[in-house]
């Protein structure tokens, strides 16, 4: 095994007073009340967001393709109103347990990395467990940036300057992603910014956070309930397709931004995967949030401008 140390130390710290963690949509999620939750949600954020829209500046339109198995897969684009040339294109994937959320729920993300670093965004609306278990949500999302990259010249978009980014199990996606277009060699990444990702999900490795902090969605002993909704069974979480951090080679994966909540079960998860990169000679940048919860990227603090410019600066450098 390698040795499992994080990138930078954390000081694992008291949430910041200001931080709300209401509503919570996220614990005791019922899938059969999908559609109903994730709507409450995505109004919820459209109404947090509004004062801070950026819809001005960018076009918004949905596409759609067809996967191999002949689902029907909508992402939504966005496009600066101004772009001419080709730009970098980012490839969103929301967050949310691998069954939950929408693009919809996470509509300002890419809304304001499209208008503030000037990229398209494309954000994919997946298949999500329990229906749909692994890897059928993964495979969702790289068919999603090999049909991006084939239409490219149509989005304006620049099939090599291609982004991998996502949340929390989007942000799994995204690291897990990075793998598989190297081994496949069928896709060509620049970049991934993992925003406070779940990188191993076996609990084969120590990590202090996951002492301090109530993981996400309140669990506290054992496998979650979204974790065993996700896969076929537990032997599955040592799959580094599901555990990146369990993957056993990390060279030539693309350089990596990773944005962390210091208040989050998850952080040693990001600190450690950034660890592992930057030993393989992956440039890394990494960047704590103090104070900051699990989905803080969210909401409208102060930090998470702070975390939006971090990944606008990053896209454009």
């Amino acid at each position: 095994m390698a040795n499992y140390e994080p990138i930078m130390p954390c000081a694992y710290g008291a949430l910041d007073p200001k931080v709300s963690l209401e509503p919570d949509f996220f614990t005791g999620f019922q899938p059969e009340r999908r559609a109903e939750i994730v709507a409450e949600e995505a109004k919820f954020y459209h109404g947090l967001t509004q004062p801070y829209s950026v819809d001005g500046e960018l076009e918004k339109f949905y596409t759609s393709f067809r996967t191999s198995d002949g689902s029907q897969i909508p992402l939504k684009v966005y496009r600066p109103k101004a772009a001419a040339d080709p730009r970098p294109v980012v490839m969103f994937f929301h967050g949310g347990g691998f069954m939950t959320c929408s693009v919809e729920t996470h509509d300002y993300v890419p809304s304001y990395l499209a208008a503030k670093a000037g990229v398209v965004c494309v954000s994919v609306e997946y298949r999500l467990s329990p229906e749909h278990k692994f890897p059928t949500g993964l495979e969702d999302c790289y068919a999603a940036c090999k049909y991006v990259a084939e239409q490219a010249g149509a989005l304006g978009a620049d099939p090599s300057h291609m982004v991998v980014c996502g949340d929390s199990s989007g942000g799994n996606f995204s690291a897990a992603i990075t793998l598989l277009a190297r081994d496949r060699g069928d896709l060509t990444l620049w970049k991934q910014v993992l925003i406070y990702p779940a990188t191993e999900l076996a609990g084969l490795v120590e990590r202090q956070s996951a002492k301090v902090y109530a993981p996400v969605g309140g669990q506290s002993e054992g496998p979650s309930p979204m974790l065993m909704a996700y896969l076929h069974g537990l032997e599955e979480t040592k799959n580094p397709l599901v555990s990146p951090m369990l993957a056993e080679d990390f060279c030539g994966l693309p350089p990596a931004l990773l944005i962390e909540a210091e208040c989050d079960s998850l952080v040693d998860d990001g600190l450690i995967y950034a660890k592992l990169l930057q030993d393989a000679g992956v440039p890394v940048e990494c960047e704590i949030y103090r104070g900051m919860p699990h989905a803080f990227i969210l909401r409208t603090y102060e930090e998470t401008f702070a975390a939006l410019d971090r990944i606008c600066a990053f896209l454009r450098d």
